[in-house]
């Protein structure tokens, strides 16, 4: 543990003084001698299943080409980390849980320390943050808290329903969507306008599946909704209305686990059994590519740019391997594998800087 200490406050070293370069305008001289511009450092962490008595939060600052475990068994529980948020280089949020108990995490120095900032008696299954003050946490039995002190205190918010809520997309301090399990036979869908002084549920019993699984806004008008039986649902009008853009009924075993739309063109989906998909056109047409590693369920995506983006899941196989991590540099067309330290199903990555 001292050694991994070690390296994450070299790596913070490193991070702050390519920070100071880049934004000095430094160029390392004038003339024909100017030397070549700093390299923003591409800055993200990956949470993961409980392993070896705490739960697993990776992280890497230099696009994944190496990662790190952060943490402790002191300072992380022993539950599953579901979630997590960057918002900058110092600053995450994360949320962990099983079936007894929950936690709300935060770290302020780039993960070199994680202070437990709340436990809670049910799991947690979800986090949205607006900024370093703002910020909802969800999970099972229709838990909302919210925090507006940077998570000093969180407050219960009435969700009205007892379903299971797994993801926050929260645009700003008052307009945030909320998806999970079925309620009164359809899936929950919550949005507020009002800092979540009350959330308000959307969709019909004409929503079919059994449940959703993640969700990504792009701005209060524009959002999607992913989940079991390869559903992809879209609005255009704030949740008024909700309309499939993939439905395979039938298909209860295939999931669509992530979704991270960067514009109201272009979104990507981390689905079962190995597959990627993505639109150019706001779901007009649907791509669909195989990972290049197989036996995966594909669980979360996080778009940094339009060329670069990670993948996080955990094996379907029988497999030594447990969790995948997959990173692309030209769009998709090509996707490498990169080296987790630890054997853990992973669940949620997001990167600094990043749509999600």
């Amino acid at each position: 543990m001292k050694a991994i200490r070690t390296t994450q406050r070299v790596a913070l070293f490193v991070l702050f003084a390519g920070l100071v370069a880049a934004l000095s305008g430094c160029t390392g001289g004038s003339g024909t001698d100017q030397g070549a511009l700093p390299v923003e450092p591409q800055i993200g962490w990956i949470t993961g299943s409980s392993v070896d008595g705490y739960g697993v939060i990776l992280h890497t600052t230099d696009g994944g080409k190496t990662w790190v475990r952060q943490g402790s068994a002191t300072e992380i529980p022993d539950y599953d980390v579901n979630d997590i948020r960057a918002m900058d280089p110092l600053t995450a949020w994360a949320v962990a849980g099983s079936g007894t108990g929950g936690a709300i995490l935060r770290t302020r120095d780039g993960g070199i320390t994680w202070v437990q900032q709340k436990a809670t008696p049910l799991g947690l299954d979800g986090i949205g943050v607006v900024d370093g003050n703002t910020a909802w946490a969800v999970g099972k039995n229709g838990t909302i808290l919210r925090t507006s002190d940077g998570g000093s205190t969180w407050t219960a918010q009435d969700s009205g329903t007892t379903a299971g809520l797994f993801v926050v997309a929260a645009l700003d301090a008052m307009n945030a969507w909320i998806v999970g399990d079925t309620d009164s036979g359809y899936a929950v869908i919550l949005r507020t306008t009002d800092g979540g002084a009350t959330w308000s549920r959307q969709g019909t019993n004409s929503i079919k599946n059994a449940g959703f699984i993640d969700v990504s806004a792009v701005d209060t008008s524009t959002a999607w909704a992913v989940g079991t039986q390869t559903t992809v649902l879209k609005t255009v009008d704030g949740g008024v209305t909700w309309s499939y853009q993939q439905y395979r009924e039938g298909n209860a075993s295939a999931h669509v686990n992530g979704v991270c739309a960067f514009d109201r063109l272009r979104v990507w989906t981390a689905e079962d059994f190995d597959t990627i998909g993505s639109t150019a056109d706001g779901g007009a047409t649907w791509n669909e590519q195989t990972a290049p590693v197989r036996g995966y369920y594909l669980i979360s995506v996080s778009v940094l740019d339009l060329n670069t983006m990670w993948i996080a899941g955990e094996t379907w196989l029988p497999s030594t391997q447990l969790g995948v991590i997959l990173h692309t540099e030209d769009g998709g067309a090509t996707w490498t594998e990169q080296t987790s330290p630890v054997n853990s199903r992973l669940r949620r990555v997001s990167f600094v800087g990043a749509r999600k």
